[in-house]
């Protein structure tokens, strides 16, 4: 067989993966949006034809797997990583429980050697794995689940609630999703650990970041950085210069946004981001010399600017990630100008009493503080900076804290509908 054959049976291999994968996501995560807007667009057409013939259930965490079959599959292709053997490593590849349902979308060559390996228990890992877990928890039950309430109240009533209200429950979103999503990555990342396997970091205090590109860089790094090296980089890049750069970027956005969800809200809310960083491109390009040249302290004001408007720009376009329908976004987006006094009898209804309030208040500060300190020492967990009796201590008061005030029940993630 010579080698023109061979690269053609690769090829050939490799689409038929592809479309294997990319097949079946699509009819089982976009069927029923696809066939929904077919329907609708035949209709108001003129035609009476249902396209809806079948609709289908959306398995949990399809998206997560899926990505990370594609990326073994183009690694392959390209020889980064050699095509494992064993089905049984690859199935646990795939199917790895900690982050099957939720990420962090993992790569073939960091998690395959891992599974060659012998595993054994591990005194060393329990620290860091329990810490993960217990902060983890903190972050989805004393946090997220404690805002919801309010969040969904609001978000289900924009013509009832706006204003004031809408910008509160924007804000609140933000942390909500934040501590739901990087608490299940942490609570992924200390059960691996504690199986003396080693997941990756998805998030980096992204509300921190200087510009929309440093957020991206810090928020859900598996699927950023994914679809850098599987999607922007194969169209193209920044390799055929700045117009086709810009592009790029866009189509990386947008799909980024309907990979979330089958809604046009998701795709709206990928297209901001989008156009935020092909609007912070062309700034940088036009004024990097500049700023370099200018005054120390303008500098500074400048860097607390890029600041202030990356966080503007991503808690709005929250909304469009929040809202049900587009009528719904543009609604709540309008009414951010007015102001509507605060009524603590919505809070009640909504069941966040007051002293919930306080407590949330106490833990977001708590919390990214904790968090920054901790990324900012370098170190997987407080124990390797405060030493064992302060480390036993703290996670005394992080368990206690999590019984006392955690939200119990049945709260799903957020990210396990995607």
């Amino acid at each position: 067989m010579g080698n023109s054959d061979r690269r053609a049976i690769r090829l050939t291999a490799m689409w038929t993966a592809l479309g294997l994968n990319l097949g079946i996501l699509v009819v089982l995560k976009y069927g029923n949006f696809l066939t929904t807007n077919l329907t609708d667009l035949t209709q108001s057409l003129g035609g009476s034809t249902d396209w809806r013939i079948v609709q289908f259930a959306l398995p949990v965490g399809i998206s997560f797997y899926t990505f990370q079959s594609i990326g073994y599959t183009l690694d392959v292709y390209h020889r980064r990583t050699p095509a494992e053997r064993s089905f049984l490593t690859y199935a646990q590849y795939v199917a790895f429980f900690p982050q099957l349902v939720a990420g962090p979308i993992e790569r073939a060559s960091h998690m395959i050697p891992q599974f060659m390996k012998r595993h054994q228990f591990r005194a060393e890992n329990i620290a860091p794995g329990m810490w993960l877990i217990g902060w983890g928890l903190f972050k989805k039950m004393c946090v997220a689940d404690q805002i919801a309430p309010f969040v969904n109240t609001i978000y289900a009533n924009p013509d009832k609630y706006h204003g004031s209200y809408a910008m509160l429950a924007t804000a609140l979103f933000a942390i909500q999703i934040y501590c739901d999503f990087s608490g299940y990555s942490s609570i992924a990342r200390g059960v691996a650990r504690l199986f003396d396997f080693d997941l990756m970091v998805n998030f980096r205090q992204p509300y921190f970041a200087r510009s929309l590109s440093d957020f991206w860089s810090k928020w859900h790094i598996s699927l950023s950085t994914w679809f850098r090296d599987y999607l922007y980089v194969p169209l193209g890049g920044n390799r055929s210069g700045r117009a086709v750069m810009l592009r790029n970027v866009l189509i990386v956005f947008v799909v980024s946004g309907i990979w979330h969800g089958a809604s046009w809200c998701f795709a709206v809310w990928g297209l901001v981001h989008g156009l935020g960083l092909v609007i912070e491109r062309l700034l940088r390009w036009q004024f990097e010399d500049a700023v370099k040249a200018a005054h120390p302290a303008i500098q500074l004001a400048i860097s607390w600017a890029g600041r202030l408007a990356t966080l503007g720009l991503v808690l709005a376009a929250w909304v469009f990630f929040r809202a049900r329908t587009l009528d719904d976004a543009w609604l709540i987006l309008g009414s951010f100008g007015q102001f509507t006094p605060i009524d603590y009898a919505v809070f009640k209804m909504s069941g966040f009493a007051s002293f919930e309030i306080l407590l949330s208040c106490l833990f977001i500060p708590f919390m990214l503080g904790v968090e920054a300190w901790v990324a900012r020492s370098r170190h997987q967990h407080p124990g390797e900076v405060l030493g064992a009796p302060l480390s036993i201590l703290l996670g005394v008061l992080l368990m206690f804290t999590i019984l006392l005030f955690g939200v119990f029940g049945q709260h799903e993630f957020i990210y396990f509908q995607f």
